[in-house]
Order: C-alpha cells, then sequence, then structure tokens
C-alpha cells in the first residue's frame, strides 16, 4: 500500500515538473515578457548559435514601433524562418500592458523581453553606440555579426535581409 502511494506522488509529481519544463521551453512567447536584465543579450545570443535573427527595441510609448510591430507580424506570416525577438525598454511594472501589446500586434508567439534594471546600463550593454532613439533593430547574421538600424523598418530592409541570410 505505501509502494503504490509513493508511486502516485511520485508520478503527480513528475507530471508538474514537466509542465514547469513545458512552460518555461515557451516562456516569453504569448504571456508576459521575460525580464530583460544584464546577461540577457548573451543568453537571446546562445540559443540561436549559428542563427540569424532580428533584434527588434520597442516602446509603448513608441508610435513608430507600433506601426513596425504591424509589419514584423505581416513579414513573419509571410516568411516562416524571420526570427524575431522583441525587447521593450519600458518599466516591469508595465508588464501587463506590454504582453497586450505584442498580442495585439499579432506578435503573441514571438519572443518578448522587457527592460528589468536601468535602461541606461541595459541599452548600453546592448549596443555602447546607442542612446536611446527608437525603434532601434539589430539584424544578426548566423555568426552573430549584427548591423543596427535606428527608426522604423520598411519591408525592403526586412526582405534585402532575409535573402541575404536565408539565400
Amino acid at each position: 500500500m505505501m509502494t503504490y502511494l509513493f508511486h502516485r506522488v511520485l508520478k503527480g509529481a513528475l507530471w508538474l515538473l514537466a509542465l514547469g519544463v513545458g512552460a518555461a521551453a515557451v516562456a516569453g512567447t504569448g504571456t508576459a515578457p521575460l525580464p530583460f536584465e544584464s546577461g540577457s543579450l548573451e543568453k537571446i545570443l546562445d540559443s540561436r548559435a549559428d542563427k540569424p535573427f532580428l533584434l527588434v527595441m520597442w516602446s509603448l510609448e513608441c508610435p513608430p514601433c507600433r506601426k513596425e510591430m504591424d509589419l514584423l507580424a505581416e513579414m513573419r506570416r509571410q516568411h516562416p524562418k524571420l526570427d524575431v525577438v522583441l525587447v521593450s525598454t519600458d518599466e516591469m511594472e508595465r508588464a501587463d500592458q506590454v504582453a497586450a501589446a505584442v498580442k495585439g500586434h499579432g506578435l503573441e508567439k514571438t519572443e518578448s523581453w522587457l527592460f528589468a534594471g536601468p535602461a541606461q546600463r541595459l541599452r548600453y550593454e546592448i549596443d555602447p553606440g546607442w542612446y536611446g532613439e527608437m525603434p532601434r533593430s539589430y539584424f544578426y547574421d548566423a555568426n552573430h555579426e549584427r548591423v543596427a538600424v535606428s527608426g522604423a523598418l520598411e519591408e525592403a530592409q526586412i526582405q534585402a535581409w532575409l535573402e541575404h541570410v536565408h539565400p
């Protein structure tokens, strides 16, 4: 009897653990954004070893950012290989608003982060030459060489980059 009970408890614990691992695997996609802290850029780069991606910095207070997010959603529908990572420079207290904005623009399956520390320090860690203008995007190739772009992206820019990294 005790062995049976032990196995049931163990089975339940393993089931909960599996659910937790599954939830962690999709964290930042369709849920609250992940906290972007010192070292987060390295995590993003490490998770995309040998893979090109587009890092997009944005804010709730940036009208051109919202227009750009609509473009990114459309480009992702047209080009499933387009890997986009969104990083909001808003405060952690606005996580619900950030998640709602991401979902509202059709990007709920996009990895999403939110600044969780002093903005100036995090901006400097991302790019010492970036002073906070937005939108700000970084086109990373498979070797993680990057090209920074300030201002709203245009479809032609994204298309040209995709043709370069996914010939």
